[in-house]
């Protein structure tokens, strides 16, 4: 009987856990705030009942605030480029990002710090989104 009753509260034990668990992964999965990522770059204040948060995010800047600057960067043939041993790395046949082996048609896009190329369709999404090189992680420039 007693066996039955230890059961019983290990069952009961058991669901509160599961309940808990999962009414956490539910409120993890709402949205904070519907327009955040939208006003990136202002001050964005949320409105909770009586409460008032005031956020303020400063977007890092980015090539895709001057594209200019991502064309500045030289391009070259692969055909061209595989001819420069300094900035040729032992895995220079393939693109880092995308993985497909270099044509001898292909332009490349030059890296200026660090030497690095790759498919400039492949490296100017890239670019936009962030500052650095895609394999050593090099800043590419001090500021926009």
């Amino acid at each position: 009987m007693k066996s039955l009753e230890e059961l019983a509260i290990l069952l009961v034990f058991i669901a509160i856990i599961t309940f808990i668990v999962t009414f956490g992964y539910y409120l993890s999965t709402l949205p904070f705030a519907t327009n955040l990522s939208s006003n990136q770059g202002s001050h964005t204040n949320v409105n909770n009942t009586n409460q008032s948060v005031t956020i303020n995010v400063e977007p890092e800047p980015c090539l895709d605030q001057n594209t200019t600057l991502l064309h500045t960067y030289p391009t070259i043939l692969f055909s061209k480029a595989k001819l420069c041993k300094n900035s040729c790395s032992s895995s220079c046949s393939c693109c880092s990002i995308c993985l497909v082996d270099y044509k001898e048609s292909d332009f490349l896009r030059v890296l200026p710090r660090c030497g690095h190329f790759f498919h400039v369709k492949c490296v100017d999404p890239w670019l936009i989104m962030n500052f650095t090189c895609p394999i050593c992680r090099e800043r590419l420039h001090n500021e926009v």
